[in-house]
């Protein structure tokens, strides 16, 4: 039954997927854990890695098997060890979360055989950016704010073609309204794989409750959830920083509806 299929959450980085992630966790019929990097490691989406060579992903290309196989076989594990994780956790659910989920989600639909609901979390791709040149995500996202924003672009253009694909089985919610009104921006997203709100959900999303891993560390200062970051780009950015972010983004926050 669809109440029981698998969630799997995407987003850019630093768009809230974390936040979202612990909300999800809150539910007593759902788990949620810390970022698992299997398809990350697997299909080598490190930036500018050293050790690319010695991955998994690289280094089992030494059994000769079609990657569909070999992806496919350690993707049907983690599945496993998710739902005996949910098990023991006394949930009856599972979900994954991971930014580059919006770049797999055909992987982990063709590999569940369709029984799946994908969740993407947007945010104001200007805003994403800034909260990337905080952080100082250099493992993960480029140095300069040009590359940051087309990752942005990259990101979020794929979790939406994949939505496109999978009607009626793929929500998006917006980090602004999370943050704003959390239980209004959560019901259609209930609603849609067939689960009732629950106040649990975002009360202290930093509970040591929801475990400790891969994931933003801010979240772990912050007990309940703030909307003190949203429009942040209009006074970290410069009027030159602007106009790079336009000619990558501009596109992309039209379409969305975002300001700019």
């Amino acid at each position: 039954m669809s109440d029981n299929w698998p969630i799997i959450v995407g987003g850019c980085h630093r768009s809230g997927t974390t936040l979202f992630r612990r909300i999800l966790n809150g539910h007593s019929a759902i788990f949620c854990p810390p970022e698992i990097k299997l398809h990350r490691d697997l299909f080598g989406q490190y930036l500018n890695d050293p050790h690319a060579h010695a991955r998994l992903g690289a280094s089992i290309k030494a059994l000769g098997l079609p990657e569909d196989v070999w992806v496919d076989e350690f993707t049907k594990a983690l599945i496993r060890c998710y739902e005996i994780a949910a098990a023991k956790a006394g949930k009856r659910r599972w979900a994954d979360k991971n930014p580059e989920n919006a770049l797999n989600a055909a992987h982990w639909d063709r590999t569940l055989g369709g029984k799946l609901f994908f969740i993407m979390i947007i945010r104001h791709p200007f805003d994403t950016v800034a909260s990337m040149c905080e952080a100082k995500m250099d493992k993960a996202v480029p140095d300069d704010l040009t590359g940051k924003a087309k990752h942005v672009a990259t990101y979020i253009e794929s979790g939406l073609k994949f939505i496109e694909q999978a009607t009626g089985r793929s929500a998006i919610v917006r980090y602004e309204e999370l943050v704003g009104n959390s239980e209004a921006a959560l019901k259609p997203v209930l609603d849609l794989i067939g689960e009732e709100f629950e106040p649990a959900m975002t009360e202290n999303i930093a509970a040591p409750a929801h475990g400790h891993g891969l994931e933003d560390p801010k979240i772990h200062k912050r007990q309940n959830i703030t909307a003190e970051s949203i429009g942040r780009w209009k006074n970290d950015f410069s009027p030159a920083d602007k106009t790079v972010l336009n000619a990558a983004l501009g596109s992309l926050v039209d379409k969305l509806g975002y300001e700019k």
